[in-house]
């Protein structure tokens, strides 16, 4: 028991380290989890939890024997059953479900009270065992029998029966280490429980060292030594058949028996009450990390995790039903759940010592790992170190827990999407293993013991038969008959043991190639998972490039066009300068639109591009993209026409936009590939429709130009690619008009085709689906169109310009004054805001990226202003930011609408006088109702603006 004690506190020592290490509650499964991950973690709580319940159970099964033989049949009525040749009683059951029950209704409801029980209980029992062992001493006279003789005689190998007391070390001390579940609750620093393990340790092993001294010290008459009297006490009755009972009784009579009953029920109330402590903040950690389900660790308003606690107990009170008998499965459980448990904790400790480069605590965290696999082995492994097997029930018992292990680890994995489980197949694999080896072992139990039976049966026939032809039965036939029945018993139990262990190496290699295979299949994974991980990091670094350089080129490009154009509308301007001004816009707009087919492609490529539904008119789509091309198309000399005669439904719902930008690239690539005397068509159709609101549309652009190969029209659509060069033909483009085409297609859900042959023309074929739009819908859109609307005096409106750019600010100054607005402008959002809280503005036109605080803070911040006049004055984000997500920024930041640079000027003002018309037209709504009045010489309006 000392060396027991002696390789715990190696243990104990690992236990210390990783508190100060990981001072959170959970104990061993903090130190794995913290250490090799929650795999590990789980499988380290799980088991350790299994240790804590084990021993529970074996206290409360412990009781009704004690009661037994100190109070005779004072608990035996209502019989039940024989549970392995022992009578279970109702009374004695409901005492060993009492005895579950109140410590931990203590527990639950007197988290405090408890405390104060387990510390006087834990002096009682300590105090108890020392009066005790030193009247038994003092009545023995010293004692000086006690160690003769020193081992049993009926086994030769001392060293093994040192080893067979010390392997019992895990179910011995289970608990000196529960005060690391608690390590969230101290008042005090964690580093100072390094001297509470090993005084633990140090008064367990006094305890057990002289509980067991005491049993042999007094013997009763008759009883040469303790081995004659340990040997035959199944055939004593009384305290004669408890040793330690006896002893204290001959040594202080019933007063001895009242201090030792009150001995052994404090250690009954402390077992109970710390393994339910224990094992109730065990399972809060585990449920606080989603290792169990979360109803499990909820607190009480008293702070106590109650459901695990009625958890515990709920679960416990099957125990007692199992009699005696209980107890023998539950020691050789408890040995393997703490020994898995301690292993766990001693390899963290060896880990995190390793990397902290601390060799003394590096040696220990190996020696504790290595200590636990010895006694885990020497338990599981039949005739491991000469060591007999455990019982058939604890076979069976583990191998239930390792598959309950299996299915709560699943319902966590399902849960887990933090993913944090599933990274260990050693941990797995290994679980699953005991699994196949516990199965293996009961298989091995249940047939040995059939298999005694059925040699003891057939003895006992031989023997029935031989009395009965005449042959007297005698002592040494009967001895003869029990040595061949124990050779016939040994030869099977060898073979049997041969067998399961040839199939448990065959097991242990098939999950060792299995382990191998999903080595490889997570390795790949992982690889896959890295790979993919850098395809979104650079994915994202590619937007990020894409959207500063969409910035940083719009930025001139909008001086260059907007200067153009002011250049454009000044009077007098030669001739020939006129002529350079047209050709520069010309060719600003064209490398605008090369850098928007580039930024767009991206957009696309990148799935980032979403559809704006909305009400459209087609017949109103197809005259815009008509009107925009019949002038290049005259001036060209190619035919333009456009058929839509097969149309009934022509309000849809669609991405309005983007269906027009389909058009103007084919129809663009129409004019560019078709010389001067050929023809151009654009046909819509509607063929049907094919669903209930939905109508099936056919769109076809055809013209009489150059046409395409056959190889390259079946590449037409990937980006890119162009069949001619420029230096070939004089036409310029990226090669990307097409295969943008073909992803708003997709994203519209149609499909596009096309047919060619060199000089023989070329004809895209588009068919689309979309949403008609109801009667009362589109009746509704037309009484809006016919009401009309308030007419605008922009030179009544006031305006606040807000960009950090002066060329910028100039250029939209410039255009703004020309429509009429008044202006005044900021430099960055903060002025701005200052400015907005002043009032006196109609709209504010806010710039995205600024110094101080940018476009999006700024509009938050106006939103925010205690007058709610000021607060709704209309922002309209004007940037160089002009992706979709950008728009959608805006929008988010309170904005109420978007001009994109560079600037058009006619787009400007046609956002300008929405935004500016809504405004207007809900006041007059507002006041006309208020007021009664009509709209005579309004402006717009809003904090001291026009209105």
């Amino acid at each position: 028991l000392g060396i027991g004690a002696g390789i715990m506190l190696i243990i104990g020592v690992n236990y210390c380290f990783m508190m100060s290490r990981c001072p959170d509650a959970g104990g061993a499964f903090s130190y794995a989890k913290k250490a090799f991950g929650y795999d590990h973690g789980f499988l380290s709580g799980w088991f350790m939890l299994l240790a804590y319940l084990v021993m529970a159970w074996g206290a409360a099964a412990a009781l009704p024997p004690l009661v037994r033989e100190l109070f005779g049949p004072l608990f035996q009525f209502g019989f039940l059953y024989q549970a392995a040749g022992y009578d279970v009683y109702l009374g004695e059951t409901l005492l060993s479900i009492a005895a579950l029950a109140l410590p931990g209704l203590l527990c639950m409801y007197a988290k405090r009270l408890a405390g104060r029980v387990q510390t006087v209980m834990a002096v009682l029992l300590f105090v108890g065992i020392l009066i005790c062992f030193f009247a038994v001493l003092a009545k023995s006279g010293g004692g000086k029998y006690l160690f003769r003789p020193l081992f049993s005689v009926q086994n030769a190998r001392p060293g093994f029966q040192v080893f067979s007391i010390a392997a019992l070390t895990p179910w011995a001390y289970v608990g000196f280490e529960s005060v690391s579940h608690s390590a969230e609750e101290f008042r005090f620093s964690p580093k100072k429980t390094i001297w509470l393990i090993p005084a633990a340790l140090a008064a367990s092993a006094l305890s057990y060292i002289l509980l067991t001294e005491l049993a042999v010290m007094l013997l009763p008459p008759g009883r040469g030594s303790w081995f004659s009297y340990i040997l035959n006490l199944n055939r004593l009755s009384g305290p004669e058949r408890l040793p330690t009972f006896y002893a204290v009784r001959s040594a202080m009579g019933e007063m001895g028996l009242v201090i030792l009953g009150l001995t052994v029920t404090a250690a009954i109330v402390t077992s109970l009450v710390g393994y339910y402590t224990a094992a109730s903040r065990l399972i809060r950690a585990m449920a606080k990390e989603e290792m169990l389900p979360a109803w499990l660790g909820r607190r009480d308003g008293n702070g106590t995790p109650g459901n695990a606690l009625l958890f515990l107990m709920l679960i416990s009170v099957v125990i007692p039903f199992f009699g005696r008998t209980a107890i023998g499965w539950l020691t050789d459980v408890a040995s393997v759940g703490a020994s898995a448990a301690y292993g766990c904790t001693s390899a963290a400790a060896f880990w995190t010592a390793r990397k902290e480069g601390n060799p003394w605590m590096t040696a220990t965290g190996i020696g504790g790992l290595a200590i636990s696999i010895a006694f885990f082995l020497y338990f599981l492994i039949p005739a491991f170190w000469a060591v007999s097997a455990m019982s058939t029930e604890s076979y069976l018992i583990i191998a239930a827990w390792s598959l309950l292990g299996f299915v709560f680890f699943r319902s966590r994995y399902t849960r887990d999407d933090a993913r944090r489980l599933g990274w260990s197949a050693a941990v797995w694999i290994g679980l699953l293993f005991l699994v196949f080896l516990t199965t293996m072992m009961w298989s091995r139990q249940t047939m040995l013991h059939s298999t005694e039976a059925a040699v003891g049966g057939i003895r006992e026939h031989y023997l029935s038969e031989a009395a009965e032809a005449g042959r007297a039965r005698n002592v040494r036939q009967e001895r003869a008959a029990e040595r061949e029945s124990e050779a016939q018993m040994g030869f099977v139990t060898d073979s049997l043991t041969r067998s399961s262990l040839i199939q448990m190496g065959l097991v242990l290699l098939a999950l060792a190639m299995m382990f191998r295979v999903y080595a490889i299949v997570a390795k790949r994974e992982k690889r896959a998972e890295i790979e993919k991980a850098q395809a979104e990091q650079s994915r994202k670094a590619k937007s990020t490039f894409l959207s500063n350089m969409s910035h940083d080129i719009r930025t001139p490009m909008n001086a260059i066009i907007g200067y153009t154009t002011l250049a454009e509308k000044e009077k007098d301007t030669p001739p020939r300068i006129a002529e350079y001004l047209a050709k520069i816009d010309a060719s600003s707009h064209q490398l605008l639109s090369l850098i928007n087919d580039v930024l767009d492609m991206s957009r696309y490529e990148s799935g980032k591009m979403e559809l704006d539904l909305g009400n459209t008119d087609l017949r109103e789509l197809l005259e815009e993209v008509r009107d925009a091309f019949a002038p290049q198309m005259r001036e060209k000399q190619i035919a333009f026409t456009l058929d839509a005669a097969q149309v009934k439904d022509w309000y849809v719902y669609c991405d309005r936009v983007r269906l027009n930008r389909v058009l103007q690239n084919l129809v663009s690539n129409a004019y560019k590939f078709t010389p001067a005397g050929g023809s151009v068509s654009i046909v819509l159709r509607q063929t049907g429709d094919s669903s209930p609101g939905v109508g099936s549309y056919e769109l076809r652009v055809r013209d009489t130009g150059v046409g395409m190969s056959r190889e390259f029209a079946a590449r037409v659509f990937d980006a890119f690619e162009r069949e001619r060069t420029s230096t070939d033909t004089g036409l310029q483009g990226t090669g990307l008009g097409t295969a943008i085409t073909k992803y708003i297609i997709d994203l519209m859900g149609g499909t596009i085709e096309v047919s060619t042959a060199p000089n023989a023309g070329t004809e895209w074929i588009i068919r689309l689906e979309l949403e008609k739009q109801s009667e009362a819908e589109i009746e509704a859109d037309r009484r809006e169109r016919e009401a009309g609307t308030i007419s605008l005096d922009f030179s009544r409106m006031k305006l606040l310009l807000v960009d950090d750019n002066a060329i910028n600010r100039e250029i939209a100054a410039l255009l703004l004054e020309e429509a009429g607005f008044a202006l005044d402008t900021a430099e960055n959002g903060a002025e701005a805001v200052e400015k907005a809280a002043a009032g006196g503005y109609d709209a504010v036109l806010m710039d995205v990226q600024m110094p101080v605080m940018n476009g999006y803070q700024a509009s938050r911040a106006i939103r925010d202003l205690p007058d709610p006049a000021l607060a709704a004055v209309p922002i309209i984000a004007m940037t160089a930011n002009a992706f979709s997500e950008d728009v959608r920024a805006t929008r988010e930041a309170g904005m109420d609408g978007h001009i994109a640079k560079p600037l058009d000027a006619e787009k400007m003002m046609e956002t300008l006088a929405d935004i500016l018309q809504s405004r207007v037209d809900m006041l007059w709504l507002k006041t006309g109702v208020l007021q009664g009045g009509t709209p005579e010489n309004s402006g717009t309006g809003g904090g001291g603006g026009g209105l």
